[in-house]
């Protein structure tokens, strides 16, 4: 089994003879020291002791290491502690008893140490793997984004595995796999053998490996088309120093992406245990993978669904509104159109006047209706120029004067205001929707104040009337869609005017919001940068 615990403990190769050699030096030196006190011990003594080395030898070397110092203990046993010594010869036969049993119970004893470690090392292998999958399904259940996930599934394979390098391969746009995630060396686009190896994993779903010793698929067998194309592909990969292992991430039937495990040791093979454990991690991908998409539909059904509640809210909320005024150009274009009628000039005046004034508010209704679809769908972008705010305070209250009524304007505007850029008709569409809110909410005769100053880098606007007010608590709210303030019936409106309003002006980088005035009613302010906080220039900028 590849790079468990177990392998990265033995010792490669070159350096297995040195294990053997450190093995007779131990062994050695125990004979060194027990040489001068060897009257005083008997051949089971001497076997006992040199029985304990081999266990030590056996808990940390090679297998035939271990069998290696048990016969050198039986050699040593015999040459030195045995009468007649520094010789092979054995005088007594239950000496030449003991010794055999010394070395078939030294071997036997050395191969169960070794089996009892190399079982229990593998079973902490499993439990290390099984921790970390469990440590990913873990991460899959929590609130994790998808690339955190992926590059998590690179790593823990690179270190349960030991190998050289780990990607995560998964089509782009123009159907062309790339690197998501990886770790170590990523695989080279202009290599036409793996990116056949990959293309061809990816599009039938099956694992392939590459490399010394190997230069085939190791997928089962299949289709017989498909087994031509996998000879086909197995005989364009040569011979590379670089073992590679391609597995394929699948969701369900269909493959989503590949994963392409390298491991830099030459002639090094992958274990079919090794082989399980990257299929686990594939389906791991697969799993993050999936369940980033069903998010994705979720999130697109969510909004979809808010899409058709907003729909029928506003039809809801308009219809009314919108009736109003096309009842009111009805009937006075059907006036007009009556010839059985002789209209005076002052009646024929006032119809179209009336026809003049419900266009206006229908227009100026679909206006806002137009802004917050607009606001809503993130396509909103103010068209800004240098723009005088006197004169567009003056033309904002000359469109809206008969949606005014009687009501006065007081104007209190700077003497010094600077040109400010904005896009002249979003925010004359905010003041006069701030306008039409103070008629609506405000007594027919109490005067409607609005005003105008620069303060630091931006020119704040006021609109105050002496209505209602605004409830306390619910300063934020009137801003909603939708949104109408409690105890206030027989007022028209469909609850959208505030809000287009906030769009546009938060649009334009500036900030609206309203505070109760002091001896009743409520004043809106709205503060918009001059200009050179936007970041916007144009000749206009430059030439000031």
């Amino acid at each position: 089994m590849r790079a468990t615990w177990w392998t990265r403990l033995r010792p490669p190769p070159s350096w297995r003879y040195v294990d053997v050699v450190a093995a007779v030096a131990i062994l050695a030196l125990a004979t060194a020291l027990m040489l001068p006190v060897r009257q005083h011990l008997n051949v089971l003594n001497v076997s006992l002791l040199y029985l304990i080395l081999v266990v030590v030898v056996a808990l940390f070397a090679e297998r035939w290491t271990s069998v290696a110092a048990a016969a050198v203990a039986f050699l040593l046993s015999d040459f030195f502690f045995v009468r007649p010594y520094y010789t092979f010869t054995v005088a007594r036969a239950d000496h030449v008893l003991a010794l055999f049993v010394f070395l078939g119970v030294a071997t036997l004893t050395s191969q169960l140490v070794y089996r009892i470690r190399l079982r229990t090392v593998e079973a902490l292998e499993r439990g290390r793997r099984m921790e970390t999958l469990y440590g990913l399904s873990q991460s899959l259940i929590g609130d994790v984004s998808l690339e955190p996930m992926l590059a998590a599934i690179a790593q823990r394979v690179v270190e349960l595995l030991g190998v050289g390098a780990c990607a995560l391969l998964l089509p782009d746009e123009q159907g062309q796999l790339s690197v998501r995630a990886g770790l170590g060396p990523l695989p080279d686009s202009a290599d036409r053998d793996d990116a056949g190896l990959l293309r061809w994993v990816f599009e039938h779903g099956q694992p392939a490996a590459s490399g010394p010793g190997w230069g085939r698929v190791i997928a089962p067998r299949a289709h017989p088309r498909q087994e031509h194309d996998r000879r086909r592909v197995t005989q364009r990969v040569p011979a590379r120093p670089l073992a590679a292992l391609y597995i394929p991430i699948s969701a369900g039937q269909r493959a989503i992406g590949v994963m392409r495990v390298a491991q830099v040791a030459a002639g090094g093979r992958f274990s079919a245990e090794d082989q399980q454990l990257l299929a686990t991690f594939a389906n791991q991908a697969a799993l993050a993978l999936e369940r980033v998409r069903l998010a994705d539909e979720a999130t697109r059904a969510a909004v979809l669904e808010r899409s058709d509640q907003l729909k029928s809210a506003l039809l809801s909320a308009v219809s009314h509104d919108l009736r109003t005024p096309l009842a009111s150009i009805k009937a006075s274009a059907t006036s007009l159109l009556q010839e059985d009628i002789v209209w005076s000039r002052v009646d024929q005046r006032d119809l179209l006047q009336a026809i003049d004034e419900e266009t206006d508010r229908l227009t100026r209704l679909i206006g806002n209706l137009l802004d917050l679809s607009r606001i809503e769908a993130g396509v909103l972008r103010p068209q800004r120029d240098w723009n005088d705010i006197a004169e567009l305070v003056a033309d904002t209250i000359a469109r809206v004067r008969p949606a005014l009524g009687e009501r006065a304007v007081e104007l209190d505007l700077a003497p010094d205001l600077p040109l400010a850029r904005f896009d002249y008709i979003e925010i004359a569409q905010v003041l006069i929707n701030l306008l039409e809110n103070a008629a609506k909410y405000s007594p027919s005769g109490a005067p409607i104040a609005v005003g105008a100053r620069r303060t630091g880098e931006v020119v704040e606007l006021t609109v105050a009337d002496r209505g209602v007010g605004v409830p306390v608590g619910e300063e934020e709210r009137v801003f909603e869609k939708f949104y109408r303030v409690a105890n206030r019936p027989g007022i028209a409106g469909a609850g959208i005017g505030l809000s287009v309003s906030q769009g546009l002006v938060e649009a334009h980088g500036g900030r609206i919001w309203v505070v109760g005035r002091e001896g009743g009613g409520s004043i809106f302010h709205v503060a918009l940068p001059l200009g050179e906080a936007t970041g916007d220039t144009d000749e206009r900028e430059t030439a000031l």
